[in-house]
């Protein structure tokens, strides 16, 4: 008899812990989560991101998001234009730009119908979008080259 009771008691804590929920069941994939806990998912072939307890913290509206950096950005795609998404679901840059560059210090370059200009981490444009090309060196030295073939360095606004 106390064999059998043992049993049941075993049985039943067994299946007790045994159970699980499961936290996120519309997406079509999940992907690997990321050292910070959080991992893309795609729905009707759209990209969005989750946490590790299954919240979704970007909606599924997206072509591509990449991983976020330790800064908590994450560049996406939408529609051939890049933009700029931070680790909360928060829009820091539109989907606007052909191109952003990854920051060096606080800016990077943006690219759009073939001109460049500077934004800072907050999205907010520093260097207007009129140069053909721009490097933003380490030391927060901006140089640009002008349509006419002409050099110039420049101070961000910001």
């Amino acid at each position: 008899m106390k064999s059998i009771f043992a049993f049941c008691l075993l049985f039943a804590l067994t299946t007790t812990f045994a159970q699980s929920t499961e936290i996120s069941a519309k997406y079509d994939k999940i992907g690997k989560f990321d050292r910070m806990g959080f991992a893309t998912v795609t729905q009707k072939g759209q990209v969005g991101v989750i946490n590790k307890d299954g919240k979704e913290i970007i909606k599924p509206e997206y072509d591509h998001i990449s991983g976020f950096g330790k800064d908590g950005l994450a560049f996406t795609r939408k529609k051939d234009q890049v933009g700029i998404i931070d680790n909360t679901g928060k829009v820091i840059v539109d989907n606007k730009y052909d191109y952003i560059s990854h920051f060096k210090g606080n800016h990077a370059v943006v690219r759009k119908n073939n001109l460049c200009g500077v934004i800072d981490r907050n999205g907010k444009v520093v260097v207007d979008m009129k140069y053909e090309k721009l490097v933003v060196e380490g030391n927060g030295v901006i140089k640009a080259i002008n349509p006419d073939k002409t050099e110039v360095l420049i101070k961000p606004n910001s």
